[in-house]
């Protein structure tokens, strides 16, 4: 009997710090991922009401290859109405000078990762960035979309179902419940898997690079079937071949076509790293060709890879180079607890940088492999280009060291260093996204979304002028520069007050 009272009782304290540490992780994990930072109020910034008349501004063309001098655009109801010179204009407009500057369509991130995160909403907008791709959706991002559609300030979104793998049982237990992967493990889920998400709202399925190929060819058949588009990875177990025969139609990343072709190779060494580069020169002439056949389009994120290894080897100021303070610091801080695998920013979390005890061949060996690594994705996207593949230009934000919104511009500056001119930059980050996604925006043209950007300085004769935001309009609202400054002051304090550990060494020279 004692014994019985004694196992009753273990069981019941088992139970209680079961509850506990399951309560305690999740709570962990809603802060890691951003949802327990201060959350800045989107309606607290007052806008003006009305029509909106741009005049004497250089707009960009349709083709995004000049700005055709002096026009006025006229805004009404969220829509461009006009675009011409010596309109006429009634005292009903709000009226912006725009003599001197350049007005651009709103830049589309096409790859972004919002996590919990809803100051980041703000960010893009502060940044010139109207519309985003979510890849990696969760619920409450449509209930974020739905807010903004209703007139919470915030930029057009295209959310992506969860990641979509192929594990075990137990590890798709714990990869669903710690990085919200979907786990589908056979054809008929996921023919499923693609129906409920359609239904739930979800605007495409994001493929994941762990699933099976009968798996990923179940998805795309169903999607297909559907009309529903798909994107992302080129899955492990899965060629390039296949994945121009079925109805993916976006390849998220430049590197994914970059690690596919290293698969093909055998996977490159060191020793083998010049043959590798041969490779990818001789192999990308034939890709590209397969990916304009088969109307595939490609996000870039080159920018974040280049990154990725210039943390892996002076951390400390590869941080110092980005505006840390505007990033949610449930990301930045992560968890010590987390073996490194995670998202954190800061070296005592952060995955990305090199072991402390390697040996000086040792990291010269692997700075070699990095070398190379970038290298190789740096020639697929000046190939992809140089064909004429439809490119995105997408970030993969908030993944380190990318800023919401800051990062676009970070993106814009590789891909013209790898081949893009200015105008074709400029085209890939409005024009192309908007065409894939299926939006009326994109262009300054009378019936499009008025969704613009006005600039102090010629984007075309230097991409990195895209910072140079004088003002931007979001649906036919206006923000002005003191507004942009209000929203960017206002996420910067809700940081600092959500704040656990100080970053001031990565941010005295801000």
């Amino acid at each position: 009997m004692k014994r019985k009272r004694i196992l009753k009782y273990v069981l019941v304290v088992w139970l209680i710090l079961t509850v506990a540490f399951a309560g305690w992780s999740h709570i962990g994990l809603i802060r890691m991922y951003g949802g327990a930072t201060k959350v800045v109020d989107a309606n607290s910034f007052k806008l003006p009401e009305g029509p909106v008349a741009i005049r004497n501004v250089a707009v960009l063309s349709p083709d995004a290859n000049q700005f055709l001098p002096n026009r006025t655009v006229l805004i009404d109801d969220g829509l461009i109405t006009q675009v011409d010179s010596n309109l006429a204009i009634n005292d009903t407009y709000t009226i912006v000078d725009g003599s001197g500057k350049y007005l651009i369509p709103g830049l589309t991130d096409a790859h972004v990762h919002l996590w919990r995160s809803q100051n980041d909403l703000l960010l893009y907008l502060a940044n010139g960035v109207t519309q985003i791709r979510e890849l990696i959706g969760e619920k409450f991002h449509l209930k974020w979309r739905e807010e903004i559609m209703e007139g919470r300030l915030g930029p057009d979104m295209f959310i992506t179902s969860p990641r979509l793998g192929t594990f075990g049982v137990v590890q798709g237990w714990f990869m669903s419940w710690s990085q919200r992967f979907d786990n589908i493990r056979s054809p008929a889920a996921a023919e499923k898997a693609v129906i409920r998400y359609q239904k739930m709202g979800y605007d495409g399925i994001k493929i994941y690079s762990q699933l099976s190929p009968e798996v990923y060819n179940a998805l795309c058949n169903t999607a297909d079937s559907l009309d529903f588009p798909v994107t992302g990875h080129v899955p492990f177990r899965t060629s390039l071949s296949d994945v121009y025969s079925s109805s993916q139609s976006d390849i998220a990343h430049f590197e994914e076509i970059m690690n596919a072709l290293s698969r093909e190779f055998g996977y490159f060494r060191n020793e083998t790293a010049d043959s590798f580069l041969m490779y990818v020169d001789e192999r990308m002439p034939e890709v590209a060709r397969q990916l304009i056949d088969h109307d595939m389009y490609v996000t870039s994120s080159m920018w974040g890879t280049e990154q990725l290894v210039a943390q892996k080897f002076a951390l400390d100021s590869t941080l110092t180079a980005v505006p840390l303070e505007y990033v949610n610091p449930g990301l930045v801080e992560w968890s010590t607890m987390v073996p490194r695998g995670g998202l954190g920013w800061l070296p005592e979390v952060n995955r990305y940088q090199m072991p402390p005890d390697l040996t000086p061949e040792e990291q010269a060996g692997r700075r070699r492999h990095w070398e190379t690594y970038i290298t190789a994705e740096q020639r697929v996207g000046a190939q992809l280009i140089k064909a004429g593949v439809p490119v995105m230009v997408g970030t993969d934000a908030n993944l380190p060291v990318k800023v919401p919104g800051f990062s676009i511009h970070n993106e814009l500056e590789s891909m013209v260093k790898i081949g893009m001119t200015p105008a074709r930059a400029l085209y890939a980050a409005t024009v192309t996204p908007n065409e894939w996604i299926g939006a009326n925006a994109g262009q300054i043209q009378p019936g499009k979304a008025a969704n613009l950007v006005l600039l102090s300085e010629n984007p075309l004769e230097d991409i990195g002028n895209t910072r140079s935001i004088e003002t931007v309009i979001m649906r036919g609202k206006l923000l002005d520069r003191a507004t942009l400054d209000q929203i960017l002051k206002a996420v910067r304090e809700a940081n600092a007050d959500s704040r656990r550990k100080e970053i001031e060494r990565f941010t005295a020279n801000d």
